[in-house]
């Protein structure tokens, strides 16, 4: 199998040094090559990561010994350069949610479209988290019965985390608040899980409270309906205190007619349990379980869930194969975020 070559595009990010672990640990990719504008910061992060550098992400591009791009730009900056990518017959990873809003989606969309043979997905990781598995094959087998409600909370460390890691660029409203870069985590996931299509969005926020200055909701709640009547709530915000263990509160339910999921992921190591509630045949000596399950303990953002992520990707490519998370499903988080905060300034319900 040939190792591709990686390059990263942008440092102004959080993720470029918590993705860095990962790779020691994917022989499918080779890391080689850096591309950042901001020329002293990019010389003050390299003795990082130690890699070629490139002021221009073009001339990053232009390199033969680059496969696959991640691409971690300011919103905004992402559907430009992934047509560049494409362009230059590069393979991209985009950094969720892709765009800063929903006509940028759609570009990358259309981007897809003129180069199909280029493989272009974003890291929706709770997808390959091995309780995600569990899950998704409990719902499939109808152990929860129908699915009538679900929950999803996932609640992050104060908006002062974008100045610390240099990236004030996300305190901007118009590259999007706490609902579009995080929320869209949780819609991807409810529809993968439950293979149901969210229809419409009520959305409330507060804040912004205290320093740094922001323009950015600091929670954000919504309301989803699904076009068979399912009922979702996501909590998701950049509201925790410096105390709270992991600075992640997250949250994952799915309640059915005969049967509750619930589970609290372990943001924090390698084990997770979580507590499956099933009165089918299949469950009638034990009704209610709580199910242990351990992931592979793999350094770096997201763990063992981002590691099979970006071994799934590296697959797709080296197979010619369709990426576990492709265009459509990216696209379709964005308008069911767009939607809540069409519902922001409407103040009513709005049509995904």
């Amino acid at each position: 199998m040939k190792q591709l070559g990686l390059g990263i595009i942008g440092l102004h990010h959080q993720h470029p040094r918590w993705y860095f672990p990962l790779w020691q640990h994917l022989p499918e990719y080779k890391p080689v090559a850096i591309a950042e504008k901001d020329e002293a910061f990019l010389e003050q992060e390299n003795e990082f990561f130690r890699l070629d550098v490139h002021t221009d992400y073009n001339e990053l591009l232009q390199r033969a010994d680059v496969d696959v791009v991640i691409i971690f730009l300011p919103h905004s900056q992402m559907p430009e350069a992934v047509a560049a990518a494409a362009k230059a017959g590069k393979h991209v990873i985009v950094e969720k949610p892709c765009a800063a809003n929903l006509r940028g989606m759609e570009e990358i969309a259309q981007t897809a479209r003129s180069y199909p043979h280029i493989k272009i997905s974003a890291p929706y990781v709770w997808r390959t988290h091995p309780v995600s598995e569990k899950i998704r094959s409990a719902v499939k087998k109808g152990l929860l019965g129908h699915i009538m409600a679900m929950e999803g909370r996932l609640n992050a460390g104060g908006a002062h985390r974008y100045v610390r890691d240099n990236a004030t660029w996300m305190l901007k409203s118009s590259e999007g608040g706490p609902m579009w870069n995080l929320g869209v985590h949780l819609i991807d996931y409810f529809r993968w899980i439950t293979g149901k299509e969210i229809v419409s969005v009520f959305g409330i926020t507060n804040g912004p409270f205290g320093q740094p200055v922001r323009d950015i909701e600091d929670n954000a709640q919504a309301l989803l309906t699904c076009s068979d009547g399912t009922l979702g709530i996501l909590d998701i915000s950049y509201s925790l205190t410096e105390s709270y263990p992991g600075k992640r509160d997250i949250f994952i339910s799915f309640r059915g007619t005969i049967g509750e999921i619930s589970w609290s992921p372990a943001w924090q190591g390698n084990k997770d349990t979580f507590l499956l509630v099933s009165e089918h045949e299949s469950c009638s000596d034990n009704y209610s379980q709580k199910i242990d399950v351990e992931s592979k303990a793999i350094p770096g953002y997201g763990g063992h869930m981002a590691w099979s992520w970006l071994k799934d990707f590296a697959g797709a490519i080296q197979e010619d194969s369709e990426p576990m998370v492709g265009i459509q499903d990216m696209l379709t988080a964005v308008r069911v975020a767009d939607a809540f905060y069409r519902s922001l300034a409407s103040g009513c319900k709005e049509t995904v």
